[in-house]
């Protein structure tokens, strides 16, 4: 099974854009690294476009597809997955939803 793992990301006011940058290089060297240690699918991380941000809603998204739930348990682990989880606390809030790739 399949699963799509989808996090949005809302920076705080006092974020700065060199912050912004480095969770977005973040999130993207550990797409890479996922991809190639396990396999994961269809990386995408992706700031909100400015025609359509309203008050409210999140500034970023990371979206991936990983081959399997264990996969993607095991990356939780790896140190990719910790460097970001260190980073983010500090500079936005997140939300993550999991669901089963291909399924509505």
């Amino acid at each position: 099974m399949k699963i799509r793992h989808t996090v949005i990301f809302t920076f705080y006011e006092t974020t700065s854009e060199e912050q912004k940058k480095e969770v977005i290089s973040g999130l993207n060297d550990m797409g890479r690294w996922l991809s190639e240690n396990f396999g994961v699918t269809d990386w995408v991380v992706s700031e909100h476009i400015p025609e359509t941000f309203k008050k409210g809603r999140a500034h970023l998204l990371q979206d991936g597809i990983f081959p399997s739930l264990e996969a993607m348990e095991q990356h939780a682990l790896s140190d990719a997955h910790k460097r970001v989880v260190e980073l983010t606390p500090k500079v936005c809030d997140w939300m993550t939803v999991d669901t089963v790739e291909g399924k509505a």
